[in-house]
C-alpha cells in the first residue's frame, strides 16, 4: 500500500498511470486525497525527507490548493503548516484550473508578442534583421505554454498577423481586445 494515493491519468484500465507528485526545480507539486490520515501520512513523509536529505522545506511557502469542496481545509493545512490557496491561480506563468481550449491563457503571449514589439525599431532594421528577431525572440515566446495546452486557430492567427506586420514594416496597432 502506498501511503500518499495521488491520481489516476488514463481512460483504460491496463493504460492508466498514478501520479502523486510532479517535481520540477526546486518545487514539488504532491496530490493526495483531502483525508486527515492522507495528510498525516504526507506530513510524515515531509518530515522524513528533511531528516534523511538534511534539506528544510519552508512551509510558510507552501499552498495546500482544494480541489472541489473540501469541509476540513483549515485542520488538514494547519497539520502541515502552510497557507490554503484557491483555484483558479497561476504556476510559472501558466493558469491551472482554466478550461483547457480557453483564449485567454494567451492573452499573456500576444501582449508579451506585442511588448517586444513595440521596443524594437522596425524602421532601423533589414528584412533579414526583422527575420532574425522573429525567428529567434518572438517565435519562442508561446513555446513554454504550448507544451501543455493546445493554441486556438484564433490565437495564431492574431500571433501569425503581428509577425506578418512587423516583418513587411507595416505599423503596429496593439490593443487591448480579449482573444475571447
Amino acid at each position: 500500500m502506498q501511503w500518499i494515493q495521488g491520481f489516476s491519468v488514463g481512460t483504460n484500465i491496463g493504460n492508466s498511470v498514478t501520479i502523486s507528485h510532479l517535481l520540477y526545480a526546486d518545487d514539488t507539486l504532491i496530490f493526495c486525497e483531502a483525508d486527515r490520515v492522507q495528510i498525516m501520512y504526507l506530513n510524515l513523509t515531509l518530515q522524513l525527507f528533511e531528516a534523511l536529505s538534511g534539506l528544510h522545506i519552508n512551509k510558510q511557502k507552501s499552498i495546500i490548493y482544494p480541489v472541489n469542496r473540501v469541509s476540513n481545509i483549515e485542520e488538514l493545512a494547519g497539520i502541515i503548516g502552510c497557507s490554503i490557496g484557491s483555484l483558479p491561480t497561476t504556476y510559472l506563468g501558466l493558469p491551472l484550473r482554466t478550461k483547457f481550449k480557453s483564449c485567454d491563457i494567451w492573452n499573456g503571449v500576444v501582449e508579451n508578442f506585442e511588448k517586444r514589439l513595440a521596443s524594437w525599431q522596425q524602421q532601423y532594421l533589414s528584412m533579414g534583421g526583422r527575420l532574425t528577431l522573429i525567428s529567434s525572440v518572438l517565435d519562442s515566446i508561446p513555446t513554454f505554454v504550448k507544451s501543455l495546452f493546445s493554441i486556438p486557430k484564433k490565437v495564431l492567427k492574431r500571433l501569425d498577423k503581428i509577425r506578418r506586420d512587423f516583418f513587411m514594416g507595416r505599423k503596429q496597432q496593439f490593443s487591448q481586445v480579449s482573444l475571447d
